[in-house]
């Protein structure tokens, strides 16, 4: 009777509606208490802005907090070197996500640039429901690989018979991210009232494999 195996591919296209802000903030300071509580200031500070833009402050969702020691490779007597602690670098990463199309966007990043030290910003965007867009992808390859076994049958002078096995591949989402400020030091008014940030982003691509086994008959 024998079987056919066929790859099918799901490739997919979803517009992104969803803005990401990532705000990334690298600070040294002189003790842990210091840095610690330094990393508790700019929770409340980011959280702040956003209510100060009539945002939830619960929007900023931390995904990062890390306090280490901060060592430096240093020559002390008699040419010998060792390691010095010179203090205790903070870093966070805060993740923002905002409706596309946000008004208060532009004025947001530039408050956060201003009153924010040592931070860095990122924008990207995204699907909000990523497990339906899994889904649709996953879909088109089942699809995509049954087109190509009932051609391939035909071509035998076969039918399609019973599945006899079903392999999932790989799903590669690619996110646009875009940078917008780098070791981001903004001067007051650095962006007036009327500035906006007129962005349009590229759709997102969604990729899947699923190797599919049919009898023939």
């Amino acid at each position: 009777m024998g079987t056919i195996k066929v790859m099918g591919q799901g490739d997919m296209k979803f517009a992104p509606d969803v803005t990401r802000v990532s705000v990334d903030i690298d600070a040294l300071h002189t003790t842990y208490q210091e840095a610690f509580e330094a990393g508790a200031k700019n929770t409340n500070h980011i959280k702040d802005i956003l209510a100060e833009h009539g945002l939830d402050r619960d929007l900023a969702k931390t995904s990062r907090f890390d306090v280490n020691m901060h060592r430096v490779h240093k020559k002390v007597e008699r040419g010998e070197w060792q390691w010095i602690v010179k203090g205790y670098k903070i870093r966070q990463t805060f993740l923002i996500e905002l409706e596309m199309g946000c008004p208060q966007l532009t004025s947001l990043l530039d408050q956060i640039g201003r009153e924010m030290s040592g931070i860095e910003i990122e924008l990207g965007f995204a699907v909000s429901n990523t497990e339906d867009a899994r889904l649709k992808v996953i879909e088109a390859a089942v699809k995509d690989a049954q087109k190509k076994a009932e051609v391939m049958a035909a071509a035998l002078g076969k039918k399609l018979g019973d599945v006899s096995s079903v392999r999932y591949g790989n799903l590669v989402e690619e996110y646009y991210n875009g940078r917008v400020y780098d070791q981001c030091i903004a001067s007051p008014g650095a962006l007036c009232e009327e500035s906006s940030m007129d962005l349009t982003p590229v759709d997102l691509n969604g990729n899947a494999n699923v190797e599919v086994v049919w009898n023939l008959v």
